[in-house]
């Protein structure tokens, strides 16, 4: 088995580039840093640097070594913390992974409600927008992800599936547009067609599918003349008159300078938002009274767009 202590320390040389640096970073003598690095070349039986001029090289073979024990790095110091938590008696730390609306709208409230109960928890967000799962080190104690609301939804093993709500989605265009002048309160999705629009999500994930399945259904292609993958920056293209974009309902804004936004229909494109609760901490008290303070957040992002 692989010394921590002599890992770490090997770690600190790759990244410093010496090991005179990597002492000095260490608090070690260059002397207690080489012998480090002597013992595990020997343990694990590799050649990890060679010489370059007047100082040292890490081999290909280190920099392999080096990159794969990031997981394991990260998953010891996660681990750290909840000794330290422990053995301070303190309420340990939440894992929340949630869609950037979701965490702009939403997780605050939260994130306040837990503070106030539980004072010494550590909160960690992780947006889950970007692809797959994370590694073991990241996972969610809750994580808020989006269903086709035309699909079954999708039991995680493992999980507790909570629906939290369902929600349409709406054309966004520069105020005045005819989109918006010729229609009221509801635009037709196949009005949309051959209008200039702005992708604002990564291909292939929930959203973008839900929209490029309902402009299949309603006979056009969109067309595409920017694309963004967040989409604040989508919204603030459409303020600048380059286009229109769909967005589900969460994500517009109740007011944003230049645009405005219409629901689309016929067809109807819809998301269902839940939260998928792991099973090992569905019982924890952090954890139980952050999914009531999601559900009173939702509850009165509904109610304040209701009104507006």
């Amino acid at each position: 088995m692989i010394d921590v202590q002599r890992l770490r320390v090997f770690r600190a040389v790759v990244a410093s580039g010496s090991v005179q640096a990597a002492a000095d970073h260490l608090g070690y003598t260059p002397s207690a840093v080489s012998q480090q690095i002597s013992a595990l070349q020997r343990e694990t039986g590799l050649v990890l640097f060679e010489k370059a001029g007047r100082g040292i090289a890490p081999t290909a073979t280190a920099k392999v070594l080096a990159a794969e024990s990031d997981d394991l790095m990260d998953s010891l110091s996660r681990l750290g913390g909840v000794v330290e938590h422990l053995r301070e008696g303190r309420s340990g730390s939440l894992t929340i992974g949630a869609f950037s609306s979701a965490a702009q709208f939403w997780l605050p409230a939260v994130a306040k409600g837990l503070r106030r109960d539980f004072p010494d928890l550590v909160l960690d967000l992780i947006l889950n927008e970007l692809g797959p799962e994370p590694p073991a080190q990241s996972r969610r104690d809750l994580d808020i992800t989006t269903e086709n609301a035309d699909h079954d939804g999708i039991e995680r093993p493992g999980h507790i599936r909570h629906v939290l709500t369902e929600e349409s989605y709406r054309v966004v265009a520069p105020r005045g547009h005819g989109l918006l002048t010729e229609w009221d309160s509801q635009v037709p999705l196949g009005a949309l067609t051959g209008q200039p629009l702005i992708d604002n999500d990564y291909h292939g994930n929930t959203c973008s599918m839900i929209i490029a399945n309902a402009c299949r259904a309603a006979g056009f292609t969109p067309r595409y003349v920017a694309r963004s993958e967040d989409h604040y920056t989508a919204l603030a293209f459409v303020a600048a008159g380059v286009g229109a974009t769909i967005l589900p309902s969460l994500a517009v804004p109740e007011s944003m300078a230049g645009v405005d936004s219409r629901e689309l229909i016929n067809p109807s494109p819809r998301r269902r938002i839940v939260v998928h609760v792991r099973d090992g901490a569905a019982d924890a008290p952090p954890v139980v009274r952050a999914l009531e303070l999601l559900d009173d957040a939702v509850a009165k992002t509904i109610e304040s767009r209701v009104k507006a």
